[in-house]
């Protein structure tokens, strides 16, 4: 940082920070002065800087911001940020409850009464509290978000409001691909969508349909609602209940033919789409270790003569995805997918019974 104090104001002429593998560059002033109210400005330029790096976060970010606090009031961020790469895991934890004793009394404070000159003094306001906000978040793609058996990459442009510690975010989170894991198979993501409509991320409200042929009937597992309470539900090609459904998709059995043990295996199996998703998660230890951008299993396919699989992918660059399938019986393949545009893909496998084929995938929602 290189600066110069010009009576009570420190202006910034040059701002240069590493952000992991990133920079933040920048300029602006600041005023020490409290009787002005503290103003500010300061002009930001984040290249690839990184912003989040946790467990459950990982992201950097792309773009040009300011912050802005005029004289008094509060400090406003605004900008237009692009995030080339961002990971989520969606982690659920138990709510803790607390009992509330009953039967218990409070004794009155001990010694005399405060007057007013006891009262203790007033801390003085730094003149930076909460920040409103005025942001715009571009992700063209490599948006991933995995937990609860969910492995899938999105693309999104929201507008995100409010102040940092109460967000307003209107919007879209649209699929790209992805899987989603249930009683060890796995669904292919078909549609997805994730709608902000400018109130709490707690009030998205989610759109998620995967589908899966298992012996000869065509499943579509579809979870819609909130995404503090989303809802699943089952449908299927010929037409079958629900229960009948997941009883199939667990032991390929009918539901009236089920043990006492396998009906609770049965009723903890759709719990679980609903239920935390914390605890242990070897899968995303791996694949954040190897450094890799998605992990996931893959049940058999007789089809092909693959049996129980593991499929680790990389993008090469911003358009390509490349993904190594292999199982223990020494089934391997590879498959490369090249983006065109938003709704148009070219998809090649090699390797395995197959041997090579080349495809054209063209995806749009109506």
């Amino acid at each position: 940082l290189a600066g110069r104090f010009t009576g009570e104001r420190l202006e910034i002429d040059s701002l240069t920070a590493q952000a992991g593998s990133g920079t933040v560059t920048g300029k602006g002033y600041v005023s020490l002065a409290a009787a002005s109210g503290y103003p500010a400005s300061f002009d930001l330029k984040l290249n690839n800087a990184r912003i989040a790096n946790s467990d459950d976060l990982k992201a950097t970010a792309t773009g040009d911001v300011q912050l802005l606090k005029a004289a008094n009031q509060k400090p406003v961020l605004s900008g237009t940020v692009r995030l080339p790469s961002t990971r989520y895991e969606i982690v659920r934890q138990n709510a803790a409850q607390v009992p509330e004793l009953t039967g218990v009394r409070f004794k009155p404070p001990r010694g005399r009464p405060r007057v007013t000159g006891d009262a203790d003094p007033q801390t003085a306001s730094a003149g930076f509290g909460d920040v409103a906000l005025n942001l715009r978040i571009i992700a063209p793609g490599q948006l991933f978000v995995s937990g609860m058996g969910l492995e899938s990459e999105w693309r999104t442009n929201v507008t995100v409001t409010g102040t940092n510690s109460a967000p307003l975010v209107a919007g879209r989170f649209e699929l790209v691909r992805g899987t989603l894991n249930f009683a060890g198979r796995s669904f292919d993501l078909r549609e997805g969508r994730v709608n902000f409509i400018g109130g709490p991320i707690t009030d998205a409200t989610i759109i998620l349909s995967a589908t899966e042929t298992i012996e000869d009937v065509d499943v579509t597992l579809n979870i819609t609602g909130t995404a503090t309470n989303p809802q699943v539900n089952f449908s299927s090609s010929p037409g079958l209940p629900q229960d009948e459904i997941v009883s199939r998709i667990l032991f390929g059995s009918s539901v009236g033919n089920l043990s006492p043990i396998q009906a609770v295996q049965l009723a903890a199996s759709l719990n679980s789409l609903r239920g935390s998703g914390g605890g242990l998660n070897p899968l995303g230890k791996l694949r954040a270790i190897a450094g890799i951008d998605r992990l996931r299993i893959l049940g058999a396919d007789e089809a092909s003569g693959r049996g129980t699989a593991l499929a680790a992918g990389k993008y090469i660059s911003k358009n390509i995805y490349l993904e190594v399938v292999t199982d223990a019986k020494g089934f391997t393949a590879t498959q490369l997918e090249v983006t065109l545009s938003r709704a148009l893909s070219i998809l090649s496998q090699a390797g395995g019974s197959n041997a090579t084929n080349v495809s054209v995938r063209y995806r749009k929602n109506y």
